[in-house]
Order: structure tokens, then C-alpha cells, then sequence
């Protein structure tokens, strides 16, 4: 009896002992699973705050391209940096409000996204326009060089006028006429023959200038500065005053446009020597072309 109470206790104390293995076995188990975990939640942690980083640097570049968006930017910013820094302040252990956090970051940049879309067409333009400003200071540049008076008058238009809306002209043709017995004109280079003027030239492509209705004035000037057929006088920007041989209204809609003019003088008046027809648009000259009689 008493050898079989001794067998019993010492199978109780060996399932004691079992038990309590297995007991130390779950417990290091269960915390290497829960510090796998913790690492597998701060990795995530560190990526949220890493995505969030470059987010921030994205917006440092736009704003700093201070186009007319860069305050609106900036308070996007400003709102991505407290969200970056809520997250790091998370605990590793508050895995659901990481996770949600990733779904917030998730529709932030799907919401962002428009927004760097929207600034990036607007720095676009805004270099196409500084582009088109420069080859009109360009342009502005070398009239000043070839004509001291136009100069000061450019100058004056400077102050005035934005310099990327004034149009241009290309090339002034100008050729004598002479009218037959059966009215057909025909090209003269003598100066008794001439009975008109024609005039021939374009105002180039502005894709910035003003659209709507424009007034041309042209002036036909002999080689004593005299104008020929004159038809009134017209102020321009700088408040000097020409008279005109000429006018034409032209619907101008930011694409070329081709003029064709006739002056129609008294043969009688016209003299041998150089006549030189300048071309005026919006109280402004754009460019003169010249025709030499015999």
C-alpha cells in the first residue's frame, strides 16, 4: 500500500512538471510571437512616416516653384507633416489605428493627386509665357538698335503696355500700280504711271494677345515725309499724331491674319524718289515697307 502511494505522487509530480514545460514553452512562444508582431507593426510605422516624408518633399518642390497655387499647397503640407507626426507618436501595439491611418494616407494621395496635376499644367504656362515674353523683348531689342526715334517711342510703350500682347507684322510689300483703259491694275516702277498703292503684309500668331476687334492704319509717306490720301489723323501711345492714308478693322483671334491695302493717289503728285508705308496697329507702329519710283 504504501509502494503504491509512492508510485502516485511520483506520476503526479512528473505530470507537475510536464505541465509546467509546457507551460514555458506557450509563454516563450507566445512572446516571440507578440515581439514579431511589434516589429512587424513599427516596420509598417516607419513605412507610413517614410511615404508621408516624400509626400512633404513633393510639396516643398511645388511650393517652390511659387506659382499662384503655392499657398494652397503649402496648407496641404502643413496638414501631411501633423499627420506624419501623429503616427510616429503611435505605439507599435495600436496596430488598428496604423491600419487606419494607412487607408486615410491611401485616399490622401488619390486626393492629392488632382492638385499636383492642377500645378504642374499652371507652371506650364507660366513657362510658355516667360518663353513668349523673352522673344518679345528679343524682338523689342533689335527695333531699338535700328531706329533711335522708334526707340524712345518703344520705350514709352514699355511703361504702358504689356509687352507680350503687342502684335507683330511681318513683312511690308509694297507695290506701285497703274490703272489701264479697262481698270485693271497693274505694277508700275514709274512714278508718272502710279495711281495706287498696294500694300501687302500679315499680323503674326499671339496665342497671348487680347482677342477682339483691332484698328490698322496705314500711311503712305513720300520721301518729304508728306502723307498721301490723307484720310485723318491718328494719336498714338506715346501722344504724338500722324495722319493716315488708310484704315481696316480686322477681327483678330489670336491667329494670323492677311491685309491687303489700296491707297489710290493722284499720278500728278507723284514724283520720282523712295515711298515708305508704315503700318500701325493699336496706336502703334509694327513695321514700314518701303517702294522706290523712277
Amino acid at each position: 500500500m504504501e509502494q503504491t502511494k509512492k508510485s502516485n505522487n511520483k506520476i503526479i509530480i512528473i505530470a507537475l512538471g510536464a505541465l509546467l514545460l509546457a507551460a514555458l514553452v506557450y509563454t516563450f512562444y507566445t512572446a516571440g510571437e507578440h515581439k514579431k508582431l511589434t516589429n512587424a507593426i513599427e516596420e509598417e510605422k516607419q513605412e507610413i512616416a517614410s511615404n508621408l516624408d516624400n509626400m512633404i518633399v513633393k510639396y516643398e518642390d511645388a511650393i517652390g516653384e511659387n506659382t499662384s497655387m503655392s499657398n494652397e499647397l503649402a496648407l496641404e503640407r502643413d496638414k501631411i507633416i501633423l499627420l506624419r507626426d501623429s503616427i510616429k507618436g503611435l505605439k507599435a501595439t495600436n496596430y488598428s489605428l496604423i491600419r487606419r491611418y494607412r487607408k486615410q494616407i491611401e485616399k490622401l494621395e488619390a486626393d492629392n493627386l488632382e492638385l499636383f496635376q492642377m500645378n504642374d499644367e499652371l507652371t506650364k504656362k507660366n513657362e510658355l509665357l516667360s518663353q513668349n515674353l523673352d522673344s518679345v523683348n528679343t524682338q523689342f531689342t533689335n527695333q531699338v538698335a535700328k531706329n533711335e526715334d522708334l526707340s524712345a517711342e518703344n520705350m514709352k510703350l514699355g511703361q504702358k503696355v504689356a509687352i507680350g500682347s503687342i502684335l507683330k507684322v511681318d513683312a511690308v510689300k509694297v507695290l506701285a500700280m497703274r490703272e489701264r483703259s479697262s481698270g485693271k491694275l497693274v505694277e508700275t516702277k514709274r512714278s508718272k504711271n502710279t495711281d495706287a498703292f498696294r500694300i501687302n503684309f500679315a499680323i503674326s500668331k499671339n496665342e497671348i494677345a487680347e482677342q477682339g476687334e483691332r484698328s490698322v492704319y496705314i500711311q503712305v509717306v513720300d520721301s518729304q515725309g508728306n502723307t498721301l490720301a490723307n484720310k485723318g489723323e491718328l494719336v498714338l501711345l506715346d501722344e504724338s499724331t500722324i495722319t493716315y492714308s488708310d484704315r481696316t478693322l480686322v477681327e483678330y483671334l489670336n491667329k494670323e491674319v492677311s491685309i491687303i491695302s489700296l491707297v489710290e493717289v493722284n499720278s500728278n503728285n507723284i514724283k520720282k524718289g523712295t515711298y515708305t508705308v508704315n503700318v500701325y496697329i493699336d496706336n502703334l507702329l509694327a513695321k514700314s515697307g518701303i517702294v522706290t519710283l523712277k
